[in-house]
């Protein structure tokens, strides 16, 4: 379904690039998650791929989808969330008129039809009240809410590759649970391949096949999820997963005040490839 090869990302100025050499596979019905830090280049990846970086981006690379026969149409083949809702959803128009909209344009529907797609998503996502939930806009829901709004409005058109940036970071723990037990249902009813960024190991590890670390802009490690949580090959990926902090210890199993875990950027200053791992 998508296939990366060598892809450099810079913007203006000296500084290093934002993405540099990254080359990964990504085959259809498959999820892959892009974890890193903050600034590591995954949501510019993210970007990339769907076609949406800044005009004075200097992009060097190929991203192809050998899966499709011809180029994608963003909002049709490739659906987006993005990590923030209220950047996304028009404050000005319904929701009914967003995710309908995109029916129209993309899948030829008459605005009665859509219409009635829509309330149909809306009640998919758990939104109470589909049919009058239409007529209501963005600022009358919650957060949580309105990132389940803005996952149906990406798959109105029905597409077949769903690109998700940090879906539920901006959510609270009760709702980020809702959210990824959703989103795992629909990948499975709908034959989704998945692209998700994430910085968050347990969401990586609930909803991912496979998993792409990313650190400085550069691909550090990539391979199925679980070898690579159980036995990382690259240093920086041990660095990261030593990070997490461990929910279930007790109190009497730790040292009160120690010091959490932390990364050191001048520890990868020299970059190591990473060691590719085959699919499956």
């Amino acid at each position: 379904m998508l296939a990366v090869r060598g892809l450099g990302v810079a913007y203006g100025g000296a500084g290093p690039p934002a993405l540099a050499d990254v080359s990964l596979d990504l085959a259809a019905g498959r999820r892959l998650a892009v974890l890193g830090e903050s600034g590591s280049g995954k949501s510019t990846l993210a970007l990339a791929i769907c076609g949406l970086l800044a005009a004075g981006a200097r992009v060097s690379g190929t991203v192809a989808f050998p899966g499709l026969a011809a180029a994608p149409v963003l909002g049709r083949d490739i659906g987006v969330v993005f990590q923030d809702p209220g950047g996304s959803l028009n404050p000005v128009l319904t929701i009914g008129e967003q995710i309908a909209e995109v029916a129209v344009v993309h899948r030829g529907l008459g605005w009665r039809a859509a219409a009635a797609q829509a309330a149909r998503l809306l009640d998919r996502m758990r939104i109470v009240g589909a049919q009058a939930a239409l007529r209501r806009h963005p600022h009358e829901f919650s957060g949580g809410q309105r990132q389940r709004i803005a996952l149906a409005a990406a798959l109105a058109a029905d597409p077949v590759l769903l690109v998700a940036d940090e879906p539920t970071s901006a959510l609270d723990t009760v709702v980020q649970h809702e959210m990824v037990e959703l989103l795992d249902g629909l990948v499975r009813e709908r034959g989704l391949t998945l692209l998700f960024v994430t910085h968050d190991i347990a969401l990586a590890s609930m909803l991912a096949d496979e998993v792409a670390v990313l650190f400085g802009g550069r691909l550090m490690e990539a391979g199925p999820v679980g070898r690579v949580f159980r036995h990382p090959a690259h240093a920086y990926t041990r660095a990261l997963l030593a990070t997490r902090l461990n929910l279930d210890t007790t109190v009497g199993e730790t040292t009160l005040g120690a010091r959490l875990p932390e990364i050191d950027p001048a520890d990868f200053s020299v970059f190591v490839p990473a060691r590719r791992v085959p699919h499956g």
